[in-house]
Parts: structure tokens; C-alpha cells; sequence
């Protein structure tokens, strides 16, 4: 992937989104919509739900990209058979993106087998406190990875169900292993890159959008392997519902998302702000810094407005 910014653009880039941090010129922004272009698709507004999912409600929605859990109900989306997802009611294409966790194991999906919690599998690892019935995985294993990449596996039914792309969650889960972190790492990027020439080599112009793990954005593979970056929480609750994130906590994701933006990787940013005004106010700070905003519940069952 070329490089789409020189260096001066970038540092000028990040003076701006400091000076937004500060509150500086955040006014005129209020009103604005940042947009990031996927897939030939400007997506300004987009969100994502797990839970509670209407799918006519989507369809009748103003979104430009989604990101739904691929079950509803017990039963598969199949996009095929709901083609009003992809279409927004102005007749505008609409990316219909699913959600994959792939550093994690839940006990609520159907590869889940009750047996685990007793005799485990080899890749299987421990519960998430945080997330009762997540559970951290051995992600290098060729089980697990075949589960992911493999034929029939997760990438392979997510093409065939015809999702524009998937939206990684738990690629930070190299962090679950501190023991082997750097190993860990590696391993991670391995396994996006595969993931991602896998979805592209059966469907051509799948999305691959990867959420957090900014470290990763130093390495040249993983940034040629996603299309997009997705941050939560760049400005809040890092210590504590509704608190703002410190000037350090802010400096250090930017650094790395700034190097992304370099390789011409949109970010989109997620926020879980109830407060109006505050979303006013984290709106006008992102759009400065040029991230495409998504202001959500933490359960995430909610249609993005």
C-alpha cells in the first residue's frame, strides 16, 4: 500500500487534532461529517449492533456501513436474501460489515461445545472475567486458525452469506499473553494477513477492518493487510464511565493512528457517550483529527443514529 501523506501533512494533520484535544476551533466543526471512502462507498454515518438487531430497521436506516453480528436470532444473516441491507432508502450502497472476534472464544457461538469447560481444547485458554462467556485463545494454533481461515470456517461462510467485509475485534488479545508478548504479536499479524488474503481471494474487494491494537500499525504486513482502523474510546472512559481520557492516554493512540492515516487507512472512532453535549463536544474533536465518528451504548443493541 503506498504511502497516501507526506510528512509534513502529517505533523500538520496532528497539530490540528491537538488543537482540537484543547477545545481550540471545535465550534465550526459541530455541524460537519467527516467521511472516509470504502470500498467506493463515503461512509459518514455508521455504527454497529449486536444485539436486538432489526433487520428492516437497517435497511430503512441512513447508514452508510454497518456492523452487525452475523447471527439474528439463531439464524445466519444471509445478505442474498435480505438485498435492501446494501441499499440505503436513497438508493446509495450501504457496506454491510460482520463481527469476528479473533482473539477470542464465545461460549455463545455455535462451534461452542459444552464439553470445553472441562476438557478444554489445547487452544482454549482462560474465562474473561470482564465478559463472562469470553474466553482468550491460543490464536496460533492451527485449530483455532483453521477455524478462522480454513475451509468451511468463519471467513469462508461470512463471503458466502455475502458480507461486504468482517470488523475484527480482539486483535489487542496478544496483550492476554504477556508471557510471550512479542511472539504474540508476530503471530497476530500473521494471522490478519491470512484472514485478510482469504476473504479477498474469495470475494475481491472485501473490507477488513481491524479495532484497536494500535502497536500493530508499526508493522508494514498488518497495515497492508486492513482496509480500515476502528479506535474506541480515543477520548473517554478509559478511567471511568463518562471521564475523559488524559492528554497522555490520547497522545499515545494518535501516534500510532497518525502512522496508519500515513498508509491511507481511514479510522473510525467509537465513543460510549450518553450526555448530548458531550457527544457534541467529542464530535467536534474527532471530526478536527479527521476520524469518522460512531457514538454507541456499551451493549451495542441499539441501530446507530
Amino acid at each position: 500500500m503506498s504511502i497516501a501523506m507526506s510528512r509534513r501533512t502529517l505533523l500538520t494533520s496532528g497539530l490540528f487534532g491537538f488543537a482540537a484535544l484543547a477545545g481550540l476551533g471545535a465550534a465550526p466543526l459541530i455541524g460537519r461529517r467527516v467521511s472516509a471512502r470504502l470500498d467506493g462507498v463515503e461512509v459518514s454515518r455508521w455504527g454497529c449492533q449486536y444485539q436486538q438487531i432489526d433487520l428492516d430497521r437497517v435497511a430503512a436506516s441512513a447508514l452508510d456501513l454497518i456492523v452487525l453480528d452475523p447471527v439474528v436470532d439463531g439464524a445466519r444473516i444471509n445478505i442474498a436474501e435480505s438485498p435492501n441491507l446494501r441499499v440505503r432508502p436513497d438508493g446509495g450502497r450501504r457496506l454491510v460489515l460482520a463481527y469476528l472476534s479473533v482473539g477470542e472464544a464465545e461460549s455463545y457461538r455455535s462451534y461452542w461445545q459444552a464439553s470445553w469447560r472441562e476438557a478444554p481444547p489445547d487452544w482454549l485458554g482462560p474465562e474473561n472475567p470482564r465478559w463472562p462467556g469470553s474466553f482468550a485463545v491460543r490464536y496460533w494454533h492451527p485449530s483455532w486458525q483453521s477455524m478462522i481461515t480454513g475451509e468451511g470456517g468463519a471467513i469462508e461462510a461470512l463471503c458466502a452469506a455475502g458480507f461486504d467485509g468482517v470488523f475484527l475485534d480482539r486483535v489487542d488479545a496478544y496483550g492476554d499473553w504477556r508471557e510471550r508478548e512479542t511472539a504474540a504479536r508476530r503471530e497476530m499479524i500473521d494471522l490478519i494477513a491470512r484472514l485478510s488474503a482469504r476473504a479477498k481471494a474469495l470475494r475481491p474487494g472485501f473490507v477488513v477492518v481491524a479495532q484497536n491494537a494500535e502497536p500493530l500499525l508499526t508493522n508494514d504486513a498488518y497495515c497492508g493487510a486492513i482496509d480500515a482502523v476502528s479506535k474506541e474510546s480515543l477520548l473517554y472512559n478509559l478511567h471511568g464511565a463518562g471521564v475523559e481520557n488524559t492528554d497522555d492516554d490520547i497522545r499515545w493512540s494518535l501516534t500510532y493512528l497518525e502512522r496508519a492515516r500515513g498508509y491511507g487507512l481511514p479510522i473510525l472512532a467509537i465513543e460510549y457517550l450518553d450526555d448530548a453535549v458531550t457527544r457534541l463536544r467529542a464530535r467536534a474533536r474527532l471530526s478536527r483529527l479527521g476520524f469518522v465518528p460512531f457514538f454507541g451504548n456499551r451493549l451495542l443493541d441499539r441501530l446507530p443514529s
